[in-house]
């Protein structure tokens, strides 16, 4: 039960945040904001999926706390924008600590363990940075308002801060923070380029999606502060730009999991992504039948109604077995094609009468679709292999 109970917790928590900030109105102002607002949707779904499936995974674990940072970041600012001092020093801790966090996913990604025992002292320097970020919560004093160089202007008393707690961004250990976090973030990008170099087969397939986006956001955000800054980018487009890298982490991994069977979540994602789309698809047919059939016969509502719900019925199946194969073929190949060599299989044996071609043809499928290294028939009298 609580293999499950997190899982659903990190799910329904995500769901919540989402929902408020589409209510409110305050994550879609900007294009930027959109893209970390599905960014964090995405983090948290797909963290959910890998702990259900991995059973504590640290994946899993610090994808769905990274997803949840970025929707509960949106939500604290929202109030910090109503005046609510509290919320201004819990936005800022989020915002920190969820660097330290994307780093931690680089570090750990995919097997939740470091490279090696000898790269183990990079994960500490995360685990600090991440607790010098959370004292933004009760640091003395919060920034109001920042000038184009990243200097504080307006400092206000903190209402729940401790007396002599400085500010970990913008005060005297703003300078630790910011070498602990980009240091950090570049050790843990190069631990995953040498375990991308290191991996083979479909472990390095695996990695090369993640590390792909590692290196192009970094290329972004250096590409950002440097000649973005030196051009004179308008901060619309930077905000949009940023929120475009962060989007291609939980994308990445997405398609670690999907493409290449990483945590074995795929059979959970091609039913859900199934039957959403049928789901999508009947209710598009009902309401289409009823609005047609209704300008036709628009004193027989009744009828309508009944007639367009047995069309639907009848149909469910049909377009769900259609649906499941195109979904197959994309997001589960390997399975789809192991069901297709069997099936041909199958239908061979109404020709087949020779009893060495029917052993024959059964190796060819076990080789094919397990691939095991070796394969042995025992038969009465002989054997096969």
């Amino acid at each position: 039960m609580r293999g499950r109970l997190v899982p659903l917790l990190f799910l329904g928590s995500g769901l919540t945040l989402l929902t408020f900030l589409l209510v409110v109105d305050h994550a879609v102002d900007q294009s930027g904001d959109v893209m970390l607002l599905f960014a964090g949707a995405v983090f948290t779904v797909l963290g959910a999926l890998i702990l259900a499936r991995t059973d504590g995974n640290r994946v899993g674990w610090v994808v769905s706390v990274t997803g949840l940072a970025l929707l509960a970041s949106g939500v604290a600012g929202y109030f910090a924008d109503e005046g609510n001092l509290i919320a201004e020093s819990l936005s800022g801790a989020l915002w920190l600590s969820w660097f330290f966090l994307v780093g931690l996913l680089v570090f750990w990604f995919p097997t939740g363990r470091p490279l090696s025992p000898r790269w183990r002292w990079i994960g500490w320097i995360g685990f600090l940075g991440e607790g010098l970020s959370l004292t933004y919560i009760v640091s003395d004093q919060i920034c109001l308002e920042t000038s184009d160089g990243g200097i504080c202007q307006v400092w206000v008393d903190n209402p729940i801060g401790i007396p002599g707690v400085p500010n970990p961004e913008f005060g005297e250990l703003s300078g630790l923070t910011l070498a602990l976090g980009s240091g950090f973030v570049l050790l843990a990008a190069v631990s995953l380029v040498v375990r991308y170099v290191r991996a083979r087969g479909v472990e390095r397939l695996q990695v090369k999606w993640f590390a792909f986006a590692v290196v192009f956001v970094i290329a972004l955000l250096v590409a950002q502060e440097t000649i973005g800054n030196a051009v004179g980018i308008p901060e619309a487009v930077g905000s949009y730009v940023f929120g475009l890298a962060v989007l291609t982490m939980p994308v990445a991994v997405s398609v670690s999991v999907l493409r290449y069977r990483l945590y074995e979540i795929d059979r959970i994602v091609s039913r859900t992504v199934s039957y959403t789309v049928v789901v999508v698809l009947l209710v598009a047919v009902y309401v289409g039948g009823v609005t047609w059939l209704s300008s036709l016969l628009p004193d027989q509502s009744r009828l309508v109604v009944a007639a367009t719900t047995l069309a639907v019925a009848a149909l469910f199946n049909p377009v769900r077995r259609r649906v499941q194969g195109w979904v197959d073929r994309r997001f589960n190949r390997s399975r789809y094609d192991a069901q297709r060599v069997m099936d041909r299989f199958a239908g061979s044996l109404r020709d087949q009468v020779d009893s060495d071609e029917v052993v024959g043809g059964w190796v060819d499928v076990v080789s094919e679709t397990m691939q095991p290294a070796a394969v042995g028939v025992w038969l009465r009298g002989k054997t096969a292999s």
